[in-house]
């Protein structure tokens, strides 16, 4: 009889060990977000502010554009990366903080991943490097009157103006967008803007026409180009909310040709002037990242 009870803890050890490996590669992580807007308290400390709402994030393989297979914590249960900010403030799934159950791609440790984190009410970002289970404090820059670097991802799901979910305050300065391509797609373009339905909106106001066709970032076309004739300066692809050009073309002079930043100030109040930014993809293909630099004017 002992050794029956023997053999059979000895099976089910085994079975126990084999068995084991599928789910322990599995981590969960989580971190709470705060925001620093450039308060120190008496005691030299940076004041923080607890985020609960508004976040969106995405999680990727360390070093990498490739995108981590995420599952609501604690679960087995897909969780949609990019995180949306429903599920970031869902008390039945990440509980107001960047949580999720991933396996990291990682050949080195099997055991970091990258975040792009986004407070959605400003556009500020927090891009977190070597993130891992033991990590869980996330702080994300907001200070006003000083230049922010904000990223946000775009996708070809629609081919509507697709709302970022992304609202800059009023006295917001956007200074510049850039288009950052990670799957290229043949002969379509990207526009970028602020909503056409709010006041002032412009879907194509900060970037028109961008081509997706080349992999990383879009330079614009408006250079001053070798004619036929003359050198010229090409139609540009920044929008008019950011850039004034005079253009021409190879064969006639247009007055010499160039363009002018004019960078664009989002007034408000957010009720009736159009301050989300969105972006255009006139197809079902191409994917990447939009980039905007930004200064938040008191």
């Amino acid at each position: 009889m002992k050794r029956f009870k023997i053999l059979t803890l000895a099976l089910f050890a085994a079975f126990f060990l084999i068995a084991a490996p599928a789910q322990a590669v599995l981590q969960d992580m989580q971190a709470s977000v705060y925001k620093w807007t450039g308060g120190m308290g008496s005691d030299g400390k940076a004041v923080l502010t607890l985020i609960e709402s508004g976040i969106t994030f995405k999680v990727l393989a360390i070093d990498s554009n490739t995108a981590e297979t995420t599952y609501y914590p604690k679960k087995t249960t897909s969780l949609t990366n990019p995180v949306t900010t429903t599920s970031f403030a869902s008390t039945s799934i990440c509980n107001k903080k960047v949580a999720f159950r991933v396996d990291p791609t990682d050949a080195t440790y099997d055991r970091y991943v990258d975040l792009i984190v986004v407070d959605t009410v400003g556009g500020y970002t927090a891009f977190v490097e070597n993130f891992d289970q033991y990590t869980h404090s996330i702080v994300i820059d907001e200070r006003p009157n000083v230049v922010h670097h904000g990223m946000i991802w775009f996708g070809a799901a629609s081919t509507s103006e697709i709302n970022t979910g992304i609202n800059f305050p009023p006295n917001t300065m956007v200074q510049d967008v850039r288009v950052e391509v990670v799957t290229i797609a043949t002969a379509i373009t990207l526009d970028v803007g602020l909503l056409s339905s709010g006041t002032g909106g412009d879907a194509d106001g900060f970037r028109k026409g961008v081509l997706l066709t080349t992999a990383g970032y879009v330079k614009d076309t408006a250079v001053i180009t070798a004619g036929a004739s003359v050198a010229y300066v090409p139609a540009s692809t920044y929008g008019a909310l950011l850039v004034t050009a005079i253009t021409g073309a190879g064969t006639t002079y247009s007055g010499g040709g160039g363009k002018s930043y004019l960078g664009h100030i989002v007034v408000g109040p957010i009720a009736t002037q159009a301050t989300t930014l969105t972006y255009t993809n006139p197809s079902t293909t191409g994917d990447g990242y939009l980039h905007y630099w930004f200064n938040r004017m008191r």
